[in-house]
């Protein structure tokens, strides 16, 4: 994996080889970790099943598949969820002001160096009769350039543009629970990701994700590849944005087997000299046969004193993408708005339960 801190890498590669992807991921937690949100666009999504059939047809295809994966969390359960598929031409970049969008959604940078930020706005309605609608807005210090570099032969690259931001959030739902409003202040986190090929060609597995502290914050990311590994995690100053501890030696353990055969890890743990990482995946609140979330606890001890947090865990294992077994399962939560949507998602009951 090639990792940067880098914003003048924030634009959609169009140019990417057939069997690329791209994402912007932007998560945020409440104060006390209650509440929170993890919104995901895509340009090139690699979880499309039709796009896994272009892949694997005989005549390669320049065809993005633009979507949008939306999941709002309350008191440790999913209350809202969406995974939204669109053609093409649903997809907007404006160079100018610096505005992403996917249909009905999008998001858009402030880089004037007063107030660095950006701001989500959010408008959708599922089949389900389940809806969101609001704005989130992460401000916060863009990361240096220089603050994390490492470079690989690897086709794919993790760029994380705003490791800490504060984050406003104002959600009014349709969900789990009914009518709700979600209000809230926290920490958050974004990045952007793109590759130039199938991850599954390049990693067997993937564990990342980052906790905020008073001071610093902790991002991780444990990657397994397919003839080596490369675990790589650093302790960020929020306000000097220096990395004030890297971290090479990595352990995971107690591993647990979902209904679906996928085995992670639920302990993971960082050393860097007398500094040490417990991370505990506590609770599962995403779970499928290629991929899982997790809001867990850190256990940070730096500088002989001991700090604690909560934050997003996660887990994926590509070649289950490529499953056919388990796309009836995909089907039911990815709704593809050039089809007709699965019966499931057309049910304002049964929806809930694919969450």
């Amino acid at each position: 994996m090639n990792i940067s801190t880098d914003v003048r890498h924030i634009t959609p590669d169009f140019n990417k080889s057939f069997g690329g992807y791209e994402w912007w991921y932007f998560d945020g937690l409440s104060e006390d970790g209650r509440q929170g949100f993890v919104i995901i666009f895509y340009q090139t999504n690699p979880f499309s099943t039709q796009y896994i059939r272009d892949l694997e047809g005989d005549e390669p295809k320049n065809i993005s598949y633009p979507a949008i994966s939306v999941s709002v969390y309350k008191n440790g359960e999913t209350v809202y969820y969406s995974f939204l598929e669109y053609g093409k031409d649903d997809f907007e970049w404006g160079e100018d002001n610096k505005k992403l969008s996917v249909k009905n959604d999008s998001f858009s940078y402030n880089l004037d160096r007063k107030e660095n930020g950006f701001k989500i706005t959010l408008n959708q309605k599922l089949p389900s009769g389940h809806k969101v609608e609001g704005t989130i807005s992460g401000k916060g210090a863009v990361a240096n350039k220089s603050l994390i570099r490492s470079s690989s032969e690897d086709r794919h690259s993790w760029n994380l543009l705003f490791p800490q931001v504060s984050v406003e959030t104002k959600l009014n739902m349709v969900g789990k629970n009914g009518e709700e409003e979600l209000s809230f202040s926290g920490s958050g986190y974004h990045d952007h990701n793109t590759g130039q090929e199938p991850m599954k060609e390049s990693f067997r597995d993937w564990y990342w994700g980052r906790y905020h502290f008073k001071d610093f914050t902790l991002v991780y990311y444990l990657m397994q590849k397919q003839n080596n590994e490369q675990f790589e995690a650093w302790l960020i100053d929020r306000e000097n944005q220096q990395v004030l501890e890297k971290f090479t030696d990595a352990e995971i353990s107690y591993f647990s087997r979902n209904w679906f055969g996928l085995k992670s890890a639920r302990k993971i743990e960082l050393k860097s000299g007398q500094v040490t990482v417990n991370i505990q995946c506590r609770n599962k609140i995403d779970d499928g046969p290629f991929y899982q979330r997790f809001n867990s606890n850190c256990v940070v001890r730096y500088n002989e004193q001991v700090h604690a947090a909560h934050g997003f865990s996660e887990y994926i294992y590509p070649s289950n993408i490529y499953n056919r077994i388990f796309w009836p399962l995909v089907k039911m939560r990815l709704n593809d708005d050039q089809r007709q949507p699965h019966w499931v998602q057309k049910s304002r009951l049964m929806y809930p339960w694919t969450w």
